[in-house]
């Protein structure tokens, strides 16, 4: 069992994560605080193995709460640290913390589950206390607020322009991001990518760049695939339910 304890200001914001926290298998809300010293005084009391912690806090700043935490606890008893703030301003200095993960605002299951599987991968190991840089800069940021995309490839970060994606699948529960020459994994969800990047959504498992469609194949049923500008010129499904509007994008 995971003990999680969640620091925000809003109270239907804690209500929220507390709920959908708790669907998870094997994770404990044990605690929860409306403030930044509320949090530092209840945290070193309960212990709990994980904080779900709000940047923006109404007292200080959560990296700096988090600072003062760390300075207050013994490492062995110090919580991992899962932020939530769409600026990434605070990127570099999250790095000095226990940051593991970040979640984004309005609270995703699927985004929380992911969370909940990396703690879980880290939990006990004797360098889980900081998490690379590079996944820090990478993860600590809103998809619709920046740039390019972060996408994982043998433990490192890669970060994609979106210019470069061909499209996105889901494939064994994971979100796979498919360019010309390589494919990659990512830890948002096709919504997230779908809202945050403004692909086109093709059928509930797919996500494609509408720029990078090289030829349009008429399916039964009234359906079609498109066959992609990647290297092996993959065939991306096209469902019923997406039909009028991925014609009205490819203008077809």
């Amino acid at each position: 069992m995971v003990s999680v304890f969640i620091v925000d200001d809003e109270a239907p914001a804690r209500s929220e994560l507390k709920f959908l926290l708790e669907e998870i298998a094997g994770v404990e809300v044990v605690g929860s605080a409306r403030n930044g010293q509320e949090a530092l005084a209840k945290i070193p009391e309960i212990i709990p193995q994980v904080v779900f912690l709000d940047i923006e806090l109404p007292d200080m700043t959560g990296l700096n709460m988090a600072k003062e935490l760390v300075g207050r606890m013994d490492a062995p008893k110090l919580p991992l640290f899962v932020f939530a703030t769409a600026y990434d301003e605070y990127a570099l200095k999250a790095f000095d913390l226990n940051a593991i993960d970040y979640v984004l605002k309005p609270f995703s299951r699927e985004r929380l589950a992911k969370a909940m599987e990396k703690i879980d991968r880290v939990k006990g190991q004797e360098n889980a206390e900081k998490d690379k840089l590079d996944r820090i800069l990478a993860l600590l940021e809103k998809p619709a607020a920046r740039q390019r995309l972060a996408v994982e490839e043998n433990e490192r970060i890669v970060l994609l322009e979106p210019g470069e994606i061909v499209f996105c699948n889901i494939s064994d529960r994971t979100v796979k991001v498919k360019t010309i020459e390589r494919e990659y994994t990512t830890g948002y969800s096709l919504s997230e990518l779908e809202d945050g990047f403004h692909f086109l959504r093709t059928h509930k498992s797919f996500l494609v760049n509408p720029e990078m469609v090289r030829e349009v194949i008429p399916w039964f049923n009234g359906t079609m695939n498109l066959v992609m500008n990647d290297k092996q010129k993959s065939l991306v499904p096209v469902s019923r339910t997406y039909l009028k509007e991925v014609k009205n994008a490819l203008h077809i």
